[in-house]
């Protein structure tokens, strides 16, 4: 995908002569961010969100970072995409460093994204930041993270968060212009993962497991309107079909409605149909992964003191 390069010996004159667009400012009329979040597939076995963070610090020392998570798995752009996208409507006002960035024989271009409320996402186009930016407001403007003069000295082709993103993030957050990054970029250029929808049919619904939690949690790609489309209504006994498998559980507020080492159906809390083992984990009991097909469908229910109903 052709896209425009910034030559870095010409940065600072390039950038003297054409019209800039200024930093964005807070409510107050403050120029940067008080705050870089960060999500990553780094983990915590090794240093290397240390150093990120430390990179960070060294150039924008009254910035600070917030974590959002360093467990995503390892090269997991899909994962770290939905998570940064949950997380993204709690977050405060931010340049959002986002890093999972797989390896191949060419690597993915790095990319601010300004959103309309005022934020920023940055990382590489791969998709990991393209499920976040409607979270807050939609895209605003793009440019590539070409301007080497904002990276560090010295590149490591295996770790760009720390020697470009890391240091890029922090010069947005004391106040650098977005235009001084790089080129901008087309937003429809911008690489999209698909949106995987639950699909209602008749009194059922098709679905897939979105996520699984450190709790054992099974989030579904499915809202609690798509249930009351197939006719599920709290209180309702569903049958699940997954694995192989066909499972009658109760639909409840929360887990904690059934009692312990029951299977449930749920919301999880942003609002996610998910589900939860009372005290247990869910995706052990149902011997289920992410990505994993599962159909949810409404049962005959029993009136209220009456005899159970009866299908032919």
């Amino acid at each position: 995908m052709a896209r425009a390069k910034t030559d870095p010996a010409k940065a600072k004159s390039t950038g003297n002569r054409a019209a800039k667009t200024t930093a964005p400012k807070s409510p107050a009329g403050k120029t940067g961010y008080d705050w870089v979040t960060f999500l990553s597939d780094y983990g915590h076995d090794d240093v290397f969100v240390g150093v990120c963070k430390g990179v960070v610090a060294s150039l924008a020392p009254a910035v600070r970072v917030l974590d959002v998570c360093h467990l995503i798995a390892a090269q997991d752009v899909e994962q770290g995409a939905t998570q940064l996208a949950a997380a993204a409507p709690f977050l405060p006002r931010a340049v959002n460093l986002a890093m999972v960035d797989p390896q191949s024989a060419k690597s993915a271009r790095g990319i601010a994204v300004a959103t309309k409320d005022g934020s920023i996402f940055v990382g590489p186009d791969n998709g990991v930041l393209s499920l976040a930016w409607d979270e807050r407001g939609g895209i605003d403007r793009v440019v590539d993270v070409s301007n080497s003069a904002l990276w560090l000295e010295r590149i490591h082709a295996t770790f760009r968060g720390r020697d470009i993103f890391a240091p890029v993030a922090a010069h947005l957050a004391t106040g650098t212009p977005l235009d001084e990054v790089g080129g901008a970029v087309d937003p429809a250029e911008l690489v999209r993962l698909g949106v995987h929808e639950a699909v209602v049919d008749d009194d059922h619904v098709h679905a897939e497991i979105r996520s699984v939690d450190h709790f054992g949690n099974v989030s579904l790609n499915v809202a609690r309107t798509d249930l009351e489309a197939a006719g599920i209504v709290l209180g309702d006994t569903v049958e699940l079909r997954c694995n192989g498998r066909t499972l009658s559980v109760p639909f409840t507020h929360t887990f904690g409605e059934v009692a312990p080492g029951r299977l449930t159906l749920c919301e999880d809390s942003f609002r996610a149909v998910q589900l939860a083992v009372n005290a247990g984990r869910a995706n052990a009991e149902l011997r289920v992964n992410r990505g994993d097909p599962i159909v949810i469908s409404r049962v005959p229910q029993q009136p209220p003191g009456g005899r159970p109903a009866v299908t032919t």
